[in-house]
Formats: C-alpha cells, sequence, structure tokens
C-alpha cells in the first residue's frame, strides 16, 4: 500500500512514452481515491522520493492550473534525470508513485526549499518561562491557558482546567492544537489554543473521556477561541476538532479562508515566521 491507501495494481503503468500516461490522465482529472489518513480526494502523481515523510529534496512541477491543479511533481534529482532525457526515461517511469491531494500538498510543504533553512534555528537561544533555563534550538509549541473569554472574577461558578472550560454553564470549551507544516522540512509547529464546542458534542466527549474508542466520532464544529497576536482576530475562525486518544488533545482544522492562520495551515509556515514568532515571544539574548 502506499501513502494514499491504493495498491500498486491500481497505479501499473503501461504504455511507457514520454508523456503522461492516458490512465493516469483519466485517474487524475476524473477519478478520486480514499486516503486512511485524508479520505476522498483527487489523485496526483509524484516520485517515489517525494512520498512518506521526505522533506527537503526539492519539489519541481508545472504551474498548477484549473485543468491540472496538481502537477506531476518530482524531487531536484529526478527532475535533472527528466530534463536530460527530455522526458520519462523507462527506467525512471518506474518511479512513479500515486498519492492522494492532500498528501500531495504537504510532500510540496515538506520539500519546497526557502531562503532560511530550518537547521538555522539551531543555533538560537532561548529562556523557558516554565523551568527558567535556557535552551538552543527552534521552539515550535505556544499555547493558552484559557479561552479568551476566561476571567478569574467568576471562578466559583465557572470550571476550568488544563483540558476544558465551562463558562456560565452553557459555554463549553476544549483545549487542542492547531498543527502549520514547516515549509521544507518534515516538522510541525504548533499552537496550543481553545476552540468551543456545543454542549451535546461537549457531554459526548466528557463521556468517552477515558473510552479508546473516542477517536472514532466524526469532526466536531468548533469556533477559534483563542487570539493569536501573530495574525489579525483569529478569535471566531471556524474549525473542527478532530478528537484523538485518551490523554492527547484534539486537533483542530481550520476551514479553508484567506486568513493568513488558515493560509499557515494549509500552504505553511516557513523557518524566517518561526523565528520572527520566537523572536517575539520568547527571551532571546540580543545578539
Amino acid at each position: 500500500m502506499y501513502e494514499s491507501g491504493v495498491t500498486t495494481s491500481q497505479i501499473h503503468v503501461e504504455n511507457v512514452d514520454n508523456t503522461i500516461n492516458p490512465r493516469r490522465r483519466y485517474l487524475r482529472m476524473a477519478d478520486t481515491i480514499y486516503c486512511d489518513t485524508h479520505g476522498d480526494c483527487k489523485p496526483t502523481f509524484v516520485c517515489s522520493h517525494l512520498t512518506e515523510h521526505a522533506s527537503g529534496l526539492g519539489f519541481n512541477c508545472n504551474e498548477p492550473s484549473e485543468d491540472d491543479p496538481y502537477p506531476d511533481a518530482l524531487c531536484d534529482k529526478c527532475d535533472l534525470i527528466y530534463r536530460a532525457n527530455d522526458g520519462w526515461a523507462e527506467e525512471s517511469e518506474k518511479l512513479i508513485r500515486l498519492l492522494c491531494s492532500r498528501c500531495y500538498e504537504l510532500s510540496r510543504i515538506r520539500n519546497t526549499r526557502t531562503d532560511a533553512s530550518f537547521e538555522e534555528l539551531s543555533n538560537l537561544r532561548w529562556k523557558c518561562s516554565t523551568c527558567e533555563e535556557w535552551h538552543y534550538g527552534p521552539c515550535l509549541d505556544f499555547s493558552y491557558d484559557s479561552p479568551v473569554y476566561w476571567t478569574s472574577e467568576d471562578e466559583a461558578r465557572n470550571l476550568l482546567d488544563e483540558d476544558v472550560c465551562v463558562l456560565d454553564g452553557e459555554y463549553y470549551f476544549v483545549r487542542g492544537v492547531i498543527e502549520l507544516p514547516i515549509i521544507g522540512t518534515s516538522e510541525m509547529f504548533r499552537w496550543g489554543v481553545w476552540g468551543s464546542l456545543s454542549r451535546e458534542n461537549f457531554e459526548k466527549l466528557m463521556a468517552m473521556n477515558d473510552d479508546p474508542a473516542r477517536v472514532e466520532l466524526p469532526p466536531m464544529f468548533s469556533w477559534l477561541s483563542s487570539k493569536i497576536d501573530e495574525y489579525p482576530d483569529t478569535v471566531n475562525l471556524k474549525m473542527h476538532a478532530h478528537i484523538q486518544e485518551p490523554g492527547t488533545r484534539p486537533t483542530f482544522e481550520l476551514e479553508p479562508t484567506d486568513h493568513p492562520l488558515s493560509q499557515e495551515y494549509y500552504e505553511g509556515i516557513t523557518p524566517e515566521r518561526v523565528k520572527e514568532i520566537m523572536m517575539r515571544r520568547l527571551d532571546m539574548p540580543v545578539n
């Protein structure tokens, strides 16, 4: 099985020549495939080096278009071979792999080269506000202890712990994570934020708090309930909470919009941007 959950027999390439195989063109334009991670998606094609969790290998393809939103993609080395042969050679054609469109986008983010590399963050030095120790390298997690609506004035009749919050007996929130893929790497930058839940979904989640079967719960609609200062107003961005196994906080999937946070969720965040956030939020020595 490939990353997309499609068997090799389904992507066997016949009648090899220097053009896109007609069967591949049909798959890309007409069909959907099922991905074990992302469900039903459009099929895409990449070289085998861009599958799994490869990063920093380059991502070479034609400009996406309305007719071809996911052009065949090659790593830097395969792109050189392709250009040297003015198309696919018989042996290199065997390197083609099928991915779902979401896996394709994640591969693009992981393998696109940036002006500053992630490795350049390894020399950054910063002081942790929790342990008061100095650390080296990138800090990839920033979080909020409470929803934006929380105030300590009414603690007696409200509930707040590390994972859930209830206000006035009618507003329900859970703590979760928004994961932003870092361009050119296989790393994730994480915002620990709060999202609202309906009373029905909150009670359903609490009833299954220690039940491993809770991972089977469908995504739950949520409004982002944290104000992240590095973006225009983030409060009430639409999300869905994906429930994880007991002891693990939900992951939040943002609705696709032109908001910068949503753009970074789907398009990735650059290492330069990670450094900017670190400089803003952490106690770091001035060079």
